[in-house]
């Protein structure tokens, strides 16, 4: 037997780490021979993530983490995001189903690679470009791709290029890219059910996946079909999100803090004597963990005489019967925490060779995501809403008859809690379809007898319906207020011409019969799409021989075409929807021409260097016409080590929300200290729009890595040590990116340039009217840390294999404008993950792991006594570790059985003070102890 020479160096265990490696796989086939006793192996070169020059070696010079289906599984999640980011090297915060349920992205399931942004790591399907999310996320403009979309039982492995892939791959890999690389060459067929659910609440999940596939003489096929649903579960399901008052969690937490040298600077000895005169005492007595709404119920007016309301609903208001201030609100009665979902995914390859020399390739796919988000009823501020005419404040007029004041009310909240809750049922399809072509020159001899090529035309969409339930237009709410016309059927309307003795009027402060419910509901439709059509083409083989080995040389050029559109309702456009976001529709088209090339260049046996660079033109008027380089240098002085170094130019390119958004306004969802009133704020107005002027984000990364696998009696250990630094200029990004809108307060008192004109206030009272975030090219920042890693597997004799490692990253700095965030509100110093498995003859254990790091936030009260002194309600977010555990049996003829349970020890989340949901949604893992059972059979 004759085997062709292969080096590879396989981490095994560095599949289920999520550790620097990747996995050493080849295709093989044979052929016959005139000798029947020689059989002769011919290994074949194949693609690896990172570079697009066919090897044979899967370790590239560029830092590559592989983890295939297995390894997913044995993480215990049960969707491919909660995989994705239980991994390290996720950091800061990611769109979860939970945090999104008011955002613009309800269901949405992100990660935030290297925390440089949800929409910074280039997302591919089998190496091509995936299509994100339709709706622009987190303030309604950044464009970020949706995981649900991803087929989970099509997924063969997943790639992760950790150090920017600009170069090859184009715009939007700045903090990397991500490859699913979906199954292809699959024979039988396969089938699965899954059950779970939570031990302490309802939130049943079910799940069924069908996939068969054949691989013969010319046509390779293969068909994964899967469905899945989810029932809800409700903030009031779980102890610590049930109130949205924290102060009986919060005992003890936070503390009060001065900046250097303020407490000499205000005359005192101490900070105790500090926070004495001020007349704190400490955050928990003091009520700053009580999130509940001011907009309650009874509502409550500002008249003349000071702001009132009634302690229980009345139907003959009475001012001698009304008490001062306001009723707050419990909104996580109603809140949902796990939204009930269902999702639908068919994903379908086909290969057909016409001869040995070329093929026909196509693959089909189609995913659907159906969310329903709950959210409390409708809050309504009658200052910040709009009455019948432009320009018209909503007002509760002095004839109304449950207005005892008989004055115009034109400032007071009221929770619509006759209404149901709000609902947002939100519809995503995604359509992908891809045709190609490709072969070999095998037939030509000479130069290019080596060579493939390939070349492919896809088409992709992603659609999002988003509707609305149980929103109340401005206008209508003014008409109830005003009186409306009793029909005789019982329900009402709105004429302007019936007698204002003769109306049925809304009463503020009691309840209100259905037929005003009735009235005043509407479905509110808002709809998004984002489309890509583009063709490409490459090819790749050997450039020329040098002593060490051939150089590898790719060259490819693709063209593609985007097209968005953001259709809001005329209620949307005109701001008329109590308690819900303003904005108009918005569109948005570009075309882009690349041209890449690379290089694979064996300057010695132990010494392989890889150079690439890539050309766009983008229609864009003021895009830099240029080409982003990478260079990458992989050192092999022993079998057993591996050294990595590389430098690479990556950009963003705007998102086409960022460019042609008209414009959108929301409400902070957290309270926030106003340090120049001194007062606490509720919610506070946010305006963004978008911005055509703004150009690519750059970003420079440079990475050098280390990994020893010892053979000997170390054989079956793997350590790795990475460094990596991500240094990005004209950042495209809002403030809100890098400071809560506390920060913006407080960074306009200390009169920070950055934030002038940022926050806009009353010029009589200093009141804050708004906030405006708009995007711009505002900021540079640092980014740097290390990765570590260490594994080991070993074999017995009797009691089978075992399996341990730890995964961790260490955030050094992570500078914005020269301000630390690394220990900060969203960016631990310290992500890791830790697993320990065991196999023997049909079972398989499995302990995983992951660690999220502490975080600290502070809320500026401003100068409190003198221009240098500063005071801050400073609480830490405790570290979160969070135990999945399960076992599995293959003694079964072709049938699998896996048990598992994830959040073994049922901890709560670490406590955020400040978030209604009593943690912090994208950050820290929300769920409680789930339970699932799954049984696959091979047919």
């Amino acid at each position: 037997m004759n085997i062709r020479p292969f080096k590879g160096f396989a981490m095994p265990l560095a599949l289920i780490l999520g550790v620097t490696g990747s996995s050493v796989a080849y295709a093989q086939s044979t052929s016959g021979s005139t000798d029947s006793s020689e059989e002769e192996i011919v290994l074949e070169k194949f693609e690896v993530t990172g570079s697009r020059i066919k090897r044979l070696d899967a370790e590239t010079p560029s830092p590559v983490v592989s983890l295939n289906a297995g390894s997913i599984e044995a993480m215990g999640f049960p969707t491919i995001a909660d995989a994705v980011r239980a991994l390290p090297f996720n950091n800061g915060q990611a769109l979860t189903p939970t945090d999104s349920g008011t955002s613009f992205t309800p269901g949405v399931n992100s990660f935030n690679l290297r925390g440089l942004g949800n929409n910074g790591t280039l997302v591919l399907i089998n190496g091509r470009r995936a299509v994100p999310y339709a709706s622009p996320g987190f303030d309604g403009f950044q464009t970020v791709f949706d995981l649900n979309s991803i087929p989970d039982a099509a997924i063969e492995s997943l790639d992760i290029l950790k150090d920017g892939g600009s170069a090859l791959y184009g715009s939007d890999a700045v903090a990397g890219v991500v490859n699913f690389r979906l199954k292809k060459n699959y024979v039988g067929a396969e089938a699965s059910l899954q059950v779970g659910n939570f031990f302490d609440t309802g939130g049943l999940m079910k799940k069924a996946a069908l996939s068969f596939g054949t691989v013969g003489r010319d046509t390779t096929m293969f068909t994964s079909i899967s469905w899945e649903e989810n029932d809800a579960v409700f903030s009031r399901d779980l102890s610590y999100s049930a109130d949205a008052d924290k102060t009986d969690l919060a005992a003890g937490y936070g503390r009060y803090e001065v900046n250097d040298g303020g407490v000499a600077a205000a005359g005192y000895d101490s900070i105790d004597e500090y926070i004495a005169a001020v007349g704190l005492t400490n955050p928990t007595d003091d009520g700053y963990w009580d999130n509940r709404s001011s907009r309650g119920f009874p509502g409550d007016v500002l008249t003349s005489s000071g702001r009132f309301t009634f302690a229980s609903p009345t139907n003959n208001p009475d001012p001698a019967n009304a008490i001062g201030g306001r009723n707050l609100y419990n909104y996580n009665e109603t809140n949902g925490m796990f939204p009930p979902n269902q999702r639908f995914n068919i994903f379908t390859t086909i290969e057909h060779e016409i001869n040995e020399h070329l093929r026909v390739f196509a693959e089909l796919s189609f995913s659907r995501s159906e969310v329903v988000v709950y959210s409390a009823a409708t809050p309504v501020d009658i200052e910040t809403s709009l009455g019948l005419d432009p320009g018209d404040p909503l007002t509760i007029p002095a004839y109304n008859p449950y207005n005892p004041w008989n004055e115009d009310i034109t400032n007071g909240r009221r929770r619509m809690v006759e209404l149901p809750n709000r609902i947002n049922d939100v519809t995503s399809d995604t359509p992908r379809f891809l045709v190609g072509i490709g072969g070999d020159f095998e037939a030509m001899g000479g130069f290019f007898e080596e060579w493939n090529w390939e070349s492919g035309l896809m088409y992709s969409k992603n659609s999002v319906t988003n509707i609305s339930r149980n929103a109340i237009p401005d206008y209508r709410m003014q008409q109830a207020l005003n009186g409306l016309t009793l029909l005789g059927d019982g329900s009402l309307t709105w004429d302007p011409t019936t007698p204002q003795a003769d109306r049925a009027y809304f009463n503020w402060f009691g309840l209100n019969g259905q037929n005003f419910v009735d009235f005043l509901a509407v479905a509110n439709p808002n709809s998004s799409t984002i489309e890509y059509r583009g063709i490409d083409f490459r090819l790749d083989g050997p450039l020329l021989d040098l002593p060490a080995g051939q150089v590898g040389f790719a060259l490819g050029g693709e063209h593609r075409a985007e097209d968005f559109e953001d259709i809001a309702t005329d209620l949307n456009a005109t701001g008329n929807i109590l308690g819900g976001s303003e904005g108009t529709s918005s569109f948005g088209n570009r075309d882009l021409t690349a041209f890449y090339a690379e290089a694979n260049i064996p300057l010695h046996e132990m010494l392989e260097l890889q150079l690439a660079g890539r050309y766009e033109e983008y229609s864009d008027d003021g895009f830099d016409k240029k080409v982003r380089p990478k260079a990458a240098i992989k050192f092999r002085p022993f079998e057993w080590v591996i050294f990595r170094a590389s430098y690479a130019e990556s950009f963003k390119a705007p998102d086409l929300a960022y460019l042609y958004n008209s414009g959108t306004t929301t409400f902070s969802s957290n309270q926030i200290i106003d340090p120049v009133t001194q007062q606490q704020i509720d919610q506070i107005q946010v305006k963004s729009g978008g911005n055509p002027n703004l150009k690519p984000e750059t970003t420079d990364t440079y990475y050098f890595g280390v990994s020893f696998e010892p053979e000997g009696r170390l054989e079956g250990l793997s350590v790795s040590v990475d460094y990596f630094n991500f240094q990005q200029s004209n950042q495209l990004a809002q403030l809100s990116d890098f400071f809560g809108y506390a920060e913006f307060l407080s960074e306009e008192f200390a009169g920070n340039p950055t934030f002038a004109g940022k926050v806009a206030r009353d010029p009589a009272t200093n009141q804050v009217l708004f906030i405006r975030d708009d995007y711009a090219n505002i900021s540079e920042s640092e980014y740097k840390g290390y990765d570590f890693n260490i594994a080991y597997h070993w074999d017995t004799d009797t009691m089978g294999r075992f399996a341990a490692g730890v995964s961790a990253t260490y955030l050094d700095s992570y500078t914005i404008d020269d301000s630390e965030q690394v220990g900060g509100y969203l960016t631990p110093k310290w992500n890791g993950n830790a697993n320990l498995g065991w196999t023997y003859k049909d079972w398989s254990t499995s302990l995983f792991a992951v660690y999220r790091g502490e975080r600290t936030r502070s809320l500026s009260f401003g100068n409190i006594f003198t221009a240098d002194d500063e005071l801050f309600l400073v609480y830490d977010v405790k570290a979160q570790i969070t135990l999945n555990a399960s076992v599995s049996y293959n003694g079964f003829e072709k049938t699998k059985l896996l048990l598992g349970v994830n959040n073994v020890l049922n901890e709560d989340p670490p406590l955020d003070g400040f978030d209604a949901s009593g943690s912090t949604p994208g950050v820290n893992d929300l769920a409680p102890a789930f339970w699932y059972a799954k049984i696959t059979r091979e047919f």
